[in-house]
């Protein structure tokens, strides 16, 4: 007996690596780094790290132009919309983070946003730092069979994924995800 598979509540996660990153980064790493020795930032999910506050696009150059135009492209390109609408406009709320070893974030979610998205400026070398997607089914899950899992329906509890320098990640904003401590020298860059 095969029987036929549907998936149905899916979560989409979109991983995109645009073309010509390592210049690109280059930009945004100074201009991050700047922006830190100019503004104390601000202390929300983030520990033992800067995050600016919410005024990246207008700081970051035609570097941050640029990125944020991509990654706007790709939730337009990944959300539907009614017949006879035309595509949304999309409101955009962006900041840099700046990760010292040892570095995290804990959990949260984006309160009245649609997508949610990072962008890795410099993912450093050194062990840990993964952005961590927690299933939000949970504890439903656990609750009922904590033995059993579906098969083939992909992670449940949580997802890790391992950033990488040119890496952009979106995710539903509702969706609870934290970020590992990451260990390693010098820092980590990523633009949310």
């Amino acid at each position: 007996m095969t029987g036929r598979v549907l998936h149905f509540f899916p979560t989409p996660v979109i991983f995109d690596e645009p073309q010509g990153t390592d210049e690109l980064n280059r930009e945004l790493e100074a201009s991050i780094l700047e922006q830190r020795r100019r503004d104390p930032g601000l202390t929300l999910s983030n520990r033992n790290g800067w995050q600016s506050k919410r005024d990246f696009p207008q700081w970051a150059g035609e570097a941050g132009r640029r990125i944020v135009d991509h990654a706007t492209r790709l939730a337009s390109e990944h959300t539907a919309h009614g017949p006879n609408r035309p595509p949304p406009s999309w409101n955009v709320d962006t900041w840099a983070n700046v990760s010292e070893s040892g570095g995290f974030n804990m959990s949260h979610i984006h309160g009245g946003t649609f997508w949610s998205a990072v962008y890795y400026v410099r993912a450093g070398e050194g062990e840990g730092g993964q952005l961590v997607l927690h299933d939000p089914r949970m504890p439903a899950l656990r609750m009922h069979a904590p033995a059993l899992r579906f098969k083939d329906a992909g992670p449940d509890v949580r997802t890790e994924i391992q950033p990488k320098s040119g890496l952009m990640v979106l995710f539903p904003a509702w969706l609870l995800h934290s970020v590992e401590p990451w260990q390693g020298e010098g820092h980590r860059i990523s633009i949310a």
